[in-house]
């Protein structure tokens, strides 16, 4: 059986009128990268509503556009939700409420610092035996020939089982707390739920388990992240539950779904991209770095971010009024021909390679990025030393969202 090829840009017969972002199903089209580049050509700013996301919002699809409000948080703040399909002061309960990556400077920046110490470079340097040893352990459940649902038995497995070794989780509540995750940030899907009230449940129930389990770690500390966010005190106090539960509720969903996304975009593109397979069967370490920040720019794992207008601006002759949401979409910078030679082309080999997929610079830069990194080359450095033949039977099934890239089965024949 031969594998499947497929058109990464195919053409768009939409006029610059008819793209929606706002509309989940746009995002399920074949031709959305066309749209994009239509939109970043002739209407690189615009406004766009649909009943699925709300009240409507700026959308921004340029990439200093992006780096500029990304950077502004003075006007485009993070403080009011960092998701353009959930509308604030509506009465629903947003998930990811009170979460450092829904702060401002300097609130942010203090919130931050209470985890990042476990995700430096340097910390994560130190993982890269563990990290492997948990790559090959997975792949090595499988056999030469077997058919799987990668997603499922691969892609999902790595990024969370890492994570919740960082956190300190039992091993018997991981499918538990992946199930809540899917729920977070499918909550657009019908498959995980389908509706942001349903999305809202599962964040509570990520909180609370994150709550109950820094309470135990309190009376009882381990080698973990969760002890040590539990020991935190500020001004003679220990964190509030609602922070602990938002810093758990983060850490487990955003160190779970992208790298996954990343991982799954990344073996899609190996299979139709044979000869970037081939490249990455010849120099598995030269190429690790370079192969996956550009696994991770063409997979673009999150869309959008949200900000909201904290004061009227006049942004490039666009008068936008406050309380009105901004999404700055990676999903079109990081094809943007200015930055990237061949934007449409999977380059295994591609340096520079300054995309935004971990966000466009500044005090929300994504602070798992290093690890992120060091999973998909790991990853894919075990999967193929083991099944060099792995490549994907069929085109993945895709995730209906404004937000997430995400891929929920991908057929892989080992």
């Amino acid at each position: 059986m031969n594998a499947p090829t497929y058109d990464p840009n195919p053409p768009t017969e939409l006029t610059v009128d008819q793209i929606n972002l706002a509309d989940p199903g746009f995002w399920l089209r074949d031709d959305y990268h066309a749209a994009l580049t239509l939109l970043r050509e002739h209407k690189p700013i615009s406004w766009h509503q649909h009943p699925d996301s709300g009240k409507g919002f700026w959308s921004f699809v340029d990439y200093d556009d992006i780096i500029e409000v990304t950077r502004d948080y003075e006007h485009f703040s993070s403080k009011y939700g960092i998701r353009v399909h959930h509308d604030h002061g509506t009465g629903q309960v947003r998930p990811g409420t009170g979460i450092m990556i829904e702060m401002d400077p300097p609130e942010q920046t203090r919130n931050r610092r209470h985890v990042s110490r476990g995700f430096t470079p340097r910390q994560i340097k130190k993982m890269e035996g563990y990290v492997r040893d948990q790559a090959r352990s997975i792949v090595g459940e499988f056999t030469a020939g077997q058919e799987i649902d990668f997603v499922e038995q691969i892609a999902a497995r790595l990024p969370m089982e890492i994570i919740c070794d960082i956190m300190g989780v039992d091993k018997e509540d991981r499918q538990y707390l992946l199930d809540l995750s899917n729920q977070t940030l499918g909550d657009q899907d019908p498959d995980y739920g389908g509706t942001p009230e349903e999305g809202t449940k599962a964040v509570f129930a990520l909180r609370e388990y994150g709550v109950a389990l820094a309470a135990k770690r309190l009376k009882d500390p381990k080698d973990d992240l969760i002890s040590e966010i539990a020991r935190i005190e500020e001004d003679g106090h220990h964190l509030p539950p609602e922070q602990i539960g938002a810093f758990f509720a983060l850490l487990i969903a955003a160190g779970n779904e992208t790298t996954r996304t990343a991982i799954t975009h990344g073996m899609w593109a190996f299979t139709t991209h044979p000869e970037q397979k081939q490249k990455f069967l010849e120099d598995p370490v030269g190429l690790e770095m370079s192969a996956a920040e550009e696994i991770i720019r063409w997979a673009t794992p999150l869309r959008h971010m949200g900000r909201v207008l904290e004061h009227d601006i006049e942004y490039k002759g666009h008068h936008m009024r406050k309380g009105e949401k901004i999404a700055i979409w990676y999903a079109a910078s990081n094809r943007d021909p200015r930055v990237f030679a061949d934007p449409f082309t999977f380059d295994i080999t591609r340096d520079p390679n300054v995309h935004q997929s971990f966000g466009g610079g500044g005090a929300h830069f994504c602070l798992g990025a290093n690890l992120a990194r060091r999973e998909v080359w790991v990853l894919f450095q075990e999967l193929f030393a083991r099944f060099p033949d792995a490549v994907a039977l069929e085109p993945p099934v895709r995730l209906r969202s404004v937000q997430v890239n995400g891929i929920k089965s991908l057929k892989v024949r080992l």
